[in-house]
């Protein structure tokens, strides 16, 4: 007799959705830049080999990843016309031992990272143009980091025409957040799968029978599940000698 073996993983799988950070005049200084957007980023686990983003889909996976935008379209702002911008990595704060990565669009591995802890120098100075080619609004740049927790960092924009003097610095919390964990028990040759689905977040639930061939579906009548903070059990009809689940979260 075959003993069925039934695995719950935890892993998370997209994100898709992101924010945008303004690049224009400050409000208090019109001859100064200035930066206006979201001060907190949720950053989500993506396996390795999962979709994150249509317009990153070169992504490889295996980090917590954002993707953000740094554009001079702005609304809260005024225009900085006839500059040309360029964002620089201030310092890093975060868990111990961690890294903060920048993927510029199309990336296949990190443009630069920099370990928590680390402070701008006169010879160490990462950045990222903000202007590329004429486009005002580049998408597919995303930020990750390789462990849960929370990252405060600190961007400033300079302009490379020096017509405006560089922004005060701009924090932002990017925390890198792990998916629920996954209860699985037998009852009634059914897999009984719970988790708590946070608000704001929606999941799937996948399913695969072979790691080694790393195919997994979605599982039928188990997709685009709302969070709302409760708890969520899911009955699934096992069929195979070895199965594994996951849950796919995502925005």
């Amino acid at each position: 007799m075959r003993k069925l073996l039934l695995s719950a993983l935890i892993f998370t799988a997209g994100a898709h959705a992101h924010d945008h950070v303004e690049i224009g005049q400050s409000p208090q200084n019109p001859g100064q830049l200035g930066l206006a957007g979201p001060g907190y980023q949720l950053a989500l686990f993506i396996p390795q080999g999962e979709p994150f983003s249509g317009y990153a889909p070169d992504f490889p996976g295996a980090y917590f990843a954002d993707e953000l935008t740094f554009t001079t379209e702005v609304s809260a702002l005024n225009p900085a016309n006839g500059s040309d911008p360029v964002i620089e990595l201030v310092s890093v704060t975060g868990p111990a031992g961690a890294l903060f990565s920048f993927w510029e669009s199309g990336a296949k591995t990190p443009t630069w990272s920099r370990p928590s802890g680390w402070n701008q120098t006169e010879l160490d100075r990462p950045s990222f143009l903000v202007i590329l080619g004429g486009e005002t609004h580049a998408h597919g740049r995303i930020f990750t980091t390789d462990r849960p927790g929370d990252y405060q960092i600190v961007f400033r924009a300079r302009d490379k025409t020096n017509l405006f003097s560089s922004s005060t610095n701009f924090t932002m919390i990017f925390h890198a957040q792990l998916p629920p964990p996954l209860s699985i028990r037998l009852q009634n040759g059914q897999a009984l799968i719970s988790f708590i689905p946070r608000e704001y977040l929606v999941y799937d639930l996948q399913i695969c029978t072979d790691l080694t061939a790393n195919r997994w579906m979605n599982v039928e009548g188990n997709m685009g599940i709302d969070g709302n903070g409760l708890k969520t059990e899911c009955s699934i009809p096992i069929n195979y000698p070895r199965a594994f689940f996951r849950i796919v979260e995502y925005y």
